[in-house]
């Protein structure tokens, strides 16, 4: 397997584990310094606790990859998807078209 097949076999187990709500599988692929940015419509930074505690309350509807595109580079692995979702998060809509960016350590 290349490297950047095993980077998204994680990518997508760990998306396996949002969809499930499952935090303690999810949180087998975070870093203890992981925070999920956000910068629209401001920038907020919601550390890996506090992201882990809301997992149960993330209700993913739908989620489509429109486009992927992984590359490694000096052990850490690159992957850029844009995505749309349809999902409600305690009660709020967090549906929409996304870009997201996620590092992975090559080990």
């Amino acid at each position: 397997m290349s490297a950047e097949d095993e980077i998204l076999s994680r990518a997508d187990a760990w998306q396996r584990a949002i969809e499930a709500r499952d935090p303690a599988a999810a949180a087998k692929y975070l870093t203890d310094d992981y925070a999920l940015v956000v910068t629209n419509p401001q920038q907020a930074v919601m550390p890996r606790e506090e992201w882990l505690r809301l997992l149960p309350d993330y209700d993913m509807r739908s989620y489509d990859i429109q486009h992927r595109d992984v590359s490694v580079r000096a052990g850490v692995g690159i992957v850029v998807q844009r995505v749309t979702m349809t999902a409600v998060v305690a009660g709020a809509d967090r549906s929409g078209t996304f870009v997201l960016v996620d590092l992975w350590s090559e080990d």
